[in-house]
């Protein structure tokens, strides 16, 4: 750790700047409730822009260097006694010292906080859902702004390099391995990032190095340049510039199912947006992006899987079900009983493809008289037919959780468990078609052969024994 009166010996500056992209709606939100709606998103004062603070962005990055590194969900380490040279770790390299650490240093990664394109934003409604009545709770409606998918944001990065060939070279290394995370989209950002908001993707980066010690026009140029244009090249073609990710062990374990369905009944997931331009829209539509395409929300999946999984949990482990439930979708912020927890069970938000949406007229029945009741009359539009992926994934898993992750896909293959609104008139059923599990290391594919599922033999004895597993009372979830 450098005192007070030690310089950091700058020796040159990195910059990086690359163009992102929402893949899924985003809440970046600015912790207040707002006039028109319950959990606005985070603006600029000046120019009302949606914000994308750099130490949000730091966050996230720092998160996904350190799951690389020890795993999800573990601690980072604290320095025993005064350090001599850098940090071992990539993490502690790249973004200083943890706080409360007397022995960390400043990180010297700057980020700076980007403004969206453009201003657009939709309203995303959401009420929560009594469990045992499967019928919505009094009070609990809600809505939050969400920035739609399409949304950009330009990114700039500073990285200080030292005179160390050696330290400069495993600072570019810990730095490329973050922004890999960016450009494969394993990077969320924002609130609800386990319900498929916030995905996020970087197509390409851009770079520049100013070498402040050896050059004076570079100098020169980074005194008198804010956010310059002059100089950049992409990444791909000066590989050098930002040098290779860093070589670590990734030692994330996730169990993670990618499944084909196809629409085998009418989807209604409910928004009040209007469908048309024109004046006589129904009263309710199916939801859709900011893109104008139908969606199977993040939020609806991830409420369906969890009530069938207290269905399926309350009969094959009745004593620990509500324990079992906790650990893996997390413990309910509004219970009274112990914190609340993060879901350890993440969903993407899923589009549908060539689906089309038909506009049905329905009356509500005098259940006395039978006959229909005056000022009943409305109107739907639900989605008939299309196909969508839908993607499950389950962080440090145990057996029994990746068994019951699996009773879920059978019953959302089989149309036993609908999605959406309206189930009860035979809306919502899926039918599987194909569906690839990655599990630690290996990889199965599955699909539908003549009314028949077809899948590798090991792929067999691999899925019954963690089902059994969920059978079995002796084996605990894995709850960290």
């Amino acid at each position: 750790m450098r005192t007070w009166h030690e310089s950091r010996e700058v020796a040159a500056r990195l910059v990086i700047t690359g163009e992102l992209r929402l893949e899924s709606p985003a809440h970046l939100g600015n912790g207040d409730r707002g006039a028109h709606v319950g959990l606005p998103l985070l603006r600029d004062a000046h120019e009302g822009r949606p914000l994308l603070q750099g130490s949000s962005l730091a966050g996230a990055l720092r998160n996904y260097l350190r799951a690389q590194e020890l795993g999800f969900r573990q601690r980072e380490p604290r320095a025993e006694g005064p350090r001599t040279g850098p940090p071992d770790s990539w993490t502690e390299l790249l973004f200083g010292g943890i706080k409360g650490d007397p022995e960390g240093d400043q990180s010297p990664l700057i980020i700076d906080d980007a403004l969206a394109a453009d201003t657009l934003a939709e309203i995303r409604d959401g009420v929560r859902i009594d469990g045992a009545t499967r019928t919505a709770l009094a009070d609990f409606k809600y809505d939050l702004e969400v920035l739609p998918s399409g949304t950009t944001f330009p990114l700039r990065f500073e990285l200080l390099l030292p005179e160390d060939a050696g330290q400069a070279e495993r600072l570019r290394g810990a730095l490329a391995l973050a922004l890999k995370g960016l450009a494969v989209g394993e990077i969320p950002l924002g609130a609800r990032k386990s319900r498929g908001y916030g995905r996020c993707t970087v197509a390409s980066w851009q770079a520049i190095t100013y070498q402040l010690h050896a050059s004076r026009a570079d100098l020169l140029a980074w005194l008198a340049a804010d956010h310059p244009d002059w100089g950049y090249q992409p990444v791909g073609a000066t590989a050098s510039t930002l040098g290779d990710s860093a070589s670590l062990q990734d030692r994330r374990r996730i169990f993670r199912i990618e499944a084909d369905f196809a629409l085998a009944a009418p989807l209604l997931i409910r928004s009040e947006e209007p469908l048309t331009d024109g004046d006589n829209q129904p009263d309710v539509s199916h939801l859709r992006d900011g893109e104008g395409n139908p969606v199977i929300s993040g939020t609806s999946l991830a409420g369906a899987l969890r009530a069938r999984a207290a269905r399926i949990l309350g009969l094959v482990r009745p004593a620990e079900h509500q324990k079992f439930l906790d650990d893996l979708f997390g413990r309910d912020m509004h219970r009274r009983t112990g914190d609340p927890t993060a879901s350890r069970l993440t969903v993407h938000e899923a589009r549908i493809t060539g689906g089309h949406t038909l506009v049905q007229n329905r009356v509500s029945i005098d259940r006395f008289t039978g006959g229909a009741l005056d000022t009943a009359l409305f109107s739907e539009a639900p989605l008939i037919s299309g196909s969508t992926q839908l993607t499950l994934a389950i962080h440090n898993p145990s057996a029994a959780e990746k068994g019951l992750l699996l009773l879920l896909l059978k019953d959302l293959w089989t149309g036993d468990l609908p999605l959406g609104g309206t189930a009860s008139i035979g809306r919502g059923r899926l039918r599987g078609l194909r569906a690839t599990i990655y599990d630690e290391g290996q990889t199965w594919e599955l699909s539908e052969q003549a009314g028949r599922l077809s899948f590798p033999d090991e792929a067999r004895a691999a899925l019954e024994r963690y089902v059994a597993a969920l059978r079995s009372v002796k084996e605990a979830p894995r709850g960290a």
